[in-house]
């Protein structure tokens, strides 16, 4: 789709009353992309959606969109309903950015997706699940479904199981909402950013995420202050660069990014979060199918890197756009090679 002269729907969840930062953050999000398709020559309109999907629906229809800008992380507050707004555009017919619903759900249900790496050949800590561990392993307590480090801080690497799931209970009684923990890899952590272009993935400029002068018994984590609590320590302490690597681990980490972009079906744009051990072997914590797309994210930034302006990477993401066609299947093919379910 060429932007120009197209009517574009900017669609986000809509956020009545005290939000978090988090959440604010998809408002800027908001803001930004359609000042983007705007300067592209695009007839924009913004559109808030909540639990009313049919009334939803409806004004979609009504703004007769040539394509829906998906910019919804959560609807009413819950990131389990992430899936639900690509599958009612998709059923309506409609073209828009992004990954379908199989795809979010998959990716966004973390302990599933951990499943789905695994039987795809693909690195990814062990959930406490799978295994007691011994006294002294170290785990992370995360969200089940939330992403941007809903409710990650120190306090969420413990050591042992039954410091995880002490962790576990405390963080869903001050919480709501699920929990998992897996293996803490302590080691340097990756953002890589996807991007499509013409059907097929683009790696763009490899992010690693520093922590600069942190305390040794510091958890080196990009936690909930990390991210959005800009007077917080960890804020002004964890930043993002694009080294020079070594040609090698550069390989490893875009083809571990590639498969996880086939093994999911990702479209249009993504993320893979990623960790090296102390050997250097790459495992994915994360896959992230609607990454922030605020100016001064990774993903812009990994995109200016690879010489695309905010409103060129706005205009690609909105050029893949396009209608869902139902693949008759509930989950992406498994890769050529992986293991037997």
């Amino acid at each position: 789709m060429k932007p120009t002269g197209k009517r574009v729907l900017v669609m986000h969840e809509a956020i009545d009353g005290p939000a978090r930062a988090d959440e604010q953050d998809t408002l800027v999000q908001v803001e930004q992309v359609s000042a983007a398709l705007e300067d592209l020559g695009c007839e924009v309109s913004t559109l808030g959606l909540g639990l009313d999907l049919e009334g939803g629906l409806r004004r979609i229809r009504e703004r007769r969109p040539d394509a829906v800008f998906n910019l919804v992380e959560s609807l009413a507050g819950d990131g389990r309903l992430i899936h639900i707004v690509p599958a009612v555009l998709a059923s309506a017919g409609m073209a828009f950015t992004g990954c379908g619903s199989d795809s979010i759900y998959l990716s966004s249900q973390k302990r599933l997706a951990k499943r789905w790496m695994g039987l795809n050949g693909i690195d990814t800590p062990a959930d406490l699940a799978d295994g007691e561990g011994a006294a002294d392993s170290r785990w992370i307590v995360k969200s089940l479904w939330e992403h941007a480090s809903f409710g990650l801080d120190d306090g969420c690497v413990v050591r042992g199981p039954l410091q995880a799931r002490a962790r576990i209970a405390a963080c869903r009684k001050q919480y709501g909402g699920e929990w998992f923990a897996e293996r803490f890899v302590d080691g340097r952590e990756f953002n890589i950013s996807v991007l499509e272009q013409d059907g097929r993935a683009s790696v763009l400029p490899l992010a690693e995420m520093t922590f600069v002068d942190y305390p040794a018994d510091k958890p080196k984590i990009v936690g909930y202050a990390a991210k959005w609590e800009e007077q917080a320590p960890e804020y002004q302490a964890t930043r993002r660069c694009f080294p020079v690597l070594d040609a090698a681990l550069a390989a490893r980490l875009r083809e571990t990014a590639r498969k996880c972009w086939d093994c999911f079906g990702l479209r249009g744009y993504a993320r893979v979060d990623v960790r090296l051990d102390s050997t250097g072997r790459p495992w994915v914590l994360e896959v992230n199918g609607n990454p922030c797309l605020a100016r001064d994210a990774g993903f812009p930034e990994a995109a200016l890197r690879a010489g695309l302006s905010y409103t060129r990477l706005v205009r690609r993401i909105v050029g893949e756009a396009r209608p869902r066609v139902a693949s008759g299947r509930c989950l992406p093919e498994p890769l050529p090679g992986a293991k037997a379910s």
